[in-house]
């Protein structure tokens, strides 16, 4: 039996959770202490739905900061009880609890209500007044002593007003340090990527020419040190970046929760149930990933409230992000329109494609060959798109997409040695040459890797314009073929070659 994956927790850190009703600025206040702008933040309740974490550096002391969903006694329905259900598991492993009021309105009935289940619960509380931005807000922060709560902290998230004291304050309530520890890396925060997107600058294209040239000398040219594919060791260093993308109640949350082993997302049938993008750390077979879950990507005429805009800007951005897009299609209800569309944003973006037929226990086996033709006709211009079927409900093929996802990033982290692929390219030139442009011969020189992540190539040619489309494609084939590629695209660049 395979191990199952688990999630990454550094439990030698302090959790420090921010709780309260909805719209009161706790994921501002999570902006505020991480650094960061992951946390949609919009004028409008129940933005926030699931747990969100983050690290908070200060004073010298590390601790992890978890944002909530509002908690709303009155709220009907299973997301706002959902809602509450995240909460209640963020409060439970808090060492530190904020409460977060609005210090326009002053304590109203809920308050008092969060601020009893906070004790009942034993809980170290801070109560924290935000929006306290001037003078005209003060007096409002001396009515809620009555709580009997200690100091009461009258801030600005937005602003940073009040927040090194509230900051000293949570230092001075952490759990007495122990012993020194090696803080966790976070998956937080935006890493630099080895590649660039866009095409490569006539700079980059400039220094390549010397080692082309270099290459093209000789027999061969001479083989350059380094593996030509990614290492084990290399790969175990790697954070595997996995955006779940896809249309509303695909199954993202759900397989999110499967690969962890709990419930990390919260599900719910109704669309849009999802909104920030959450990045989940887990371990599987010495491995290091993080998992993004995402909002459900519409068309945007059928997207009204500006917090469900953001949510799917955020998702967007969410494949740039990430090494690795799994395409999640609800294979019961067939491949859409939309489908089709998010396939295009990771080919432009240069990223892996994973396509995960999800609700595999929905679809007769009888119909399985009928979805999966109707995917190489709806998704045909992305024939290097890896797929593979599951069930998030019965967790059937769910660690694949694991195992996949590795077997994949490893091509799009690959380099090929320039002996070998000058080798291979006089070979297929020599079977098929290109074709006459304008009645001009073609002529193609010399072959080299210029990136990774995804692997791109530059040939060198006499005349560039001559090198049509078709031809790209045979190349860009025969590469696939030849070295193994699996997954990524392939960039395929002309460059004339230089005198």
């Amino acid at each position: 039996m395979k191990a199952s994956p688990k999630p990454i927790v550094d439990h030698s850190l302090p959790v420090v959770a921010l709780v309260g009703r909805p719209n009161v600025g706790k994921s501002t206040m999570f902006n505020r202490l991480t650094s960061s702008h992951h946390a949609i933040v919009e004028d409008q309740p129940g933005v926030t739905r699931d747990r969100r974490y983050g690290l908070c550096e200060y004073d010298g002391r590390v601790f992890r900061v978890v944002d909530t969903g509002g908690i709303d006694f009155s709220a009907e329905g299973s997301i706002a009880i959902g809602m509450r259900r995240q909460a209640d598991l963020a409060i439970a492993e808090a060492d530190v609890v904020l409460l977060i009021v609005d210090g326009h309105s002053g304590l109203i009935p809920d308050d008092r209500e969060i601020f009893v289940k906070l004790r009942r619960a034993g809980k170290t509380i801070l109560l924290v007044a935000n929006k306290i931005d001037g003078p005209r807000h003060e007096a409002n922060v001396n009515d809620m002593y009555e709580l009997g709560c200690g100091e009461v902290f009258g801030v600005s998230a937005a602003h940073g007003r009040g927040m090194p004291d509230l900051l000293d304050a949570i230092v001075a309530a952490l759990p007495i340090e122990e012993a020194e520890h090696e803080v966790a890396p976070t998956f937080e925060r935006r890493q630099d990527f080895e590649h660039d997107d866009s095409a490569l600058s006539e700079e980059q294209l400039r220094a390549l020419d010397e080692s082309m040239a270099a290459s093209s000398e000789g027999e061969g040219g001479a083989e350059e040190a380094g593996p030509d594919t990614v290492s084990e060791a290399d790969l175990s260093r790697d954070v595997i970046r996995i955006a779940l993308v896809g249309r509303p109640n695909a199954g993202k949350s759900s397989l999110v929760n499967a690969l962890c082993g709990e419930e990390r997302m919260l599900v719910d049938p109704t669309p849009g149930t999802t909104r920030d993008p959450i990045d989940t750390p887990i371990l599987h077979g010495g491995q290091r990933f993080s998992l993004i879950d995402t909002a459900g990507i519409r068309r945007r005429v059928r997207v009204h409230e500006p917090s469900d805009r953001i949510a799917m800007t955020m998702a967007e951005r969410a494949i740039e992000r990430a090494d690795v897009a799994v395409l999640v299609i609800d294979a019961f209800d067939g491949i859409g329109e939309m489908d089709a569309r998010i396939a295009g944003l990771v080919a432009d973006a240069g990223r892996v494609l994973l396509i995960v037929l999800n609700k595999r226990d929905l679809v007769p086996a009888a119909q399985m060959k009928a979805v999966e033709a109707e995917l190489d006709r709806k998704l045909q211009f992305v024939p290097w798109a890896h797929r593979l079927w599951c069930s998030a409900q019965t967790q059937r093929g769910v660690l694949k997409i694991l195992e996949e996802a590795t077997r994949c990033y490893r091509s799009y982290a690959s380099r090929v040695k320039t002996g070998a692929l000058n080798r291979f390219f006089a070979g297929i030139v020599e079977k098929h040459p290109p074709p006459l442009h304008q009645g001009k011969p073609i002529r193609l020189y010399y072959i080299t890797q210029a990136q990774t992540k995804p692997p791109t190539f530059v040939v060198s040619v006499n005349y560039t314009e001559g090198m049509h489309f078709s031809y790209r494609r045979y190349l860009q084939n025969q590469l696939r073929e030849s070295f193994g590629f699996v997954g990524t695209p392939i960039r395929l660049v002309a460059r004339a070659k230089t005198k």
